[in-house]
């Protein structure tokens, strides 16, 4: 029997969807190692697996890229939680058509529960784990997408919220973050691990990319020095200089397990 490999999507194609959906005032930041908003990230061009801090605006228009590629492959299985099933309204249309193309479909909420239509279903939850959570979440027969996010800001109003998140279009993370939102819904779990994990390494990564990034900085100005300042600064200075670069990298080496803590403890789950 042959099997065909899926198929990946590039993130120049969904982007390019993503922007479709963009409305000219929406924004996504780029965060720093402590998550916060740092700068713009439309501007440097958005990447998978990378945290965002994305406005209500831009939440949606990765959500609706993401449902976009669900009706073209009309297949496989679409998961999205909502926080409440009055953010569903708006989009009511655009799952009654997913309802009809897919194989299966859930719309996870707070609230009253809708009747299921077609494929598509509504499941009720109360679990506080997944009410901060917008999730779009899609398993094609050749091509998945997923955009998970954490609301970061205590509004109530879905146009002023805020959301700390990143797409991915990796079946075997895609599938882990499912895996993680069956288990809450069982009560099995009580926390979005894989979600965390990421995070966790997110952050690590942007830490070691800032301090990298001095280092490199305070090198390239003791090479500056020396090349100015002639016998008052040598290559001896340069080389002590250097050593005091190299022991504070290697400093921050020694501290990557708890920079990647949230990563550790999900390995030993």
């Amino acid at each position: 029997m042959l099997v065909l490999k899926k198929k990946p999507l590039s993130n120049e194609v969904f982007l390019r969807h993503v922007r479709d959906y963009l409305p000219m005032d929406a924004s996504v930041w780029d965060t720093d190692e402590k998550g916060k908003p740092s700068s713009c990230a439309l501007t440097a061009g958005m990447v998978e697996h990378h945290f965002y801090c994305f406005d209500a605006e831009a939440i949606l228009a990765v959500s609706h890229a993401i449902e976009e590629l669900a009706l073209e492959e009309a297949n496989g299985f679409l998961l999205a939680t909502m926080q409440e099933f009055k953010n569903f309204e708006p989009h009511r249309e655009r799952y009654w058509q997913l309802a009809a193309t897919l194989e299966d479909a859930w719309v996870i909420a707070k609230g009253r529960r809708l009747p299921r239509h077609g494929q598509l279903k509504f499941i009720a939850t109360d679990d506080t784990t997944l009410a901060p959570f917008w999730t779009v979440l899609y398993q094609g027969h050749h091509r998945e997408a997923m955009l998970v996010s954490r609301q970061v800001n205590g509004a109530k109003i879905f146009e002023q919220k805020r959301f700390d998140g990143f797409y991915t279009f990796h079946p075997s993370l895609i599938l882990r973050v499912r895996r993680d939102i069956e288990e809450i819904l069982r009560g099995r779990a009580s926390r979005m691990r894989e979600f965390e994990r990421l995070r966790a390494i997110d952050r690590a990564a942007k830490r070691f990319g800032a301090e990298f990034a001095r280092e490199h900085k305070a090198v390239e100005q003791a090479l500056r020095k020396m090349q100015i300042a002639g016998d008052r600064y040598e290559a001896r200075d340069f080389a002590v200089d250097l050593e005091r670069s190299l022991k504070r990298l290697k400093h921050l080496t020694g501290r990557l397990p708890g920079l990647t803590g949230a990563a550790d403890s999900r390995l030993a789950a």
